[in-house]
């Protein structure tokens, strides 16, 4: 088991082992991308709903390895707000693959349709209480979708060093962490 401030120390320490934070970046994207191949077929219809930091950026990377798929990336906020230059660098390399990505400037309009399964990327293992706009109208929608939900490293709310998870955190069915567990997945029902 890992805390999300852990965590953070085996990524800077990865960084000065001369590992590229792009290469945990893109190796992220495809542990999400595999996971998502070993739920939906391909052609199917993927809702990916990122936030603006690195759990973003991984699911930015990961569409890029999922074109066989009926993509609607959102990113909650405006691009000129990602948090992290690997994240935004994971953000142009989308748009410059042509994969459908929209930014979501209100999350009552998010829209998420009828997919057939929808990937929570919208915070990680950095956070803690309860979700705050526009994750909380975000994850409302993904719990109130008919479509199973697969979250990225940890469900957004679920707070990574304690364990806890908010009242208002989405509800996974899917989680794809990576490294080592995290406090609190062994009490969620998902896999």
């Amino acid at each position: 088991m890992i805390t999300g401030s852990e965590m953070a120390v085996v990524d800077a320490n990865a960084a000065g082992l001369g590992i590229p934070q792009n290469q945990l970046m893109e190796s992220s994207g495809n542990a999400v991308a595999r996971r998502v191949a070993e739920l939906v077929d391909p052609g199917a219809s993927v809702t990916l709903v990122c936030g603006r930091g690195n759990n973003g950026g991984d699911a930015f990377a990961a569409a890029r390895f999922l074109s066989e798929y009926d993509l609607d990336v959102c990113l909650l906020g405006r691009a000129e707000t990602i948090a992290t230059d690997i994240a935004r660098e994971n953000w142009v390399a989308l748009l410059e693959s042509d994969l459908p990505a929209r930014e979501v400037r209100d999350s009552t309009a998010l829209g998420l349709g009828e997919p057939d399964l929808v990937v929570d990327a919208m915070l990680g293992t950095g956070i803690s209480g309860g979700l705050r706009e526009p994750a909380a109208t975000a994850a409302d929608a993904m719990n109130e979708a008919d479509a199973p939900v697969l979250s990225v490293d940890v469900p957004s709310g679920l707070d990574g060093d304690t364990g806890d998870l908010a009242e208002n955190a989405v509800e996974a069915d899917h989680v794809v962490t990576f490294h080592a567990p995290k406090p609190g997945l062994a009490d969620l029902e998902a896999d």
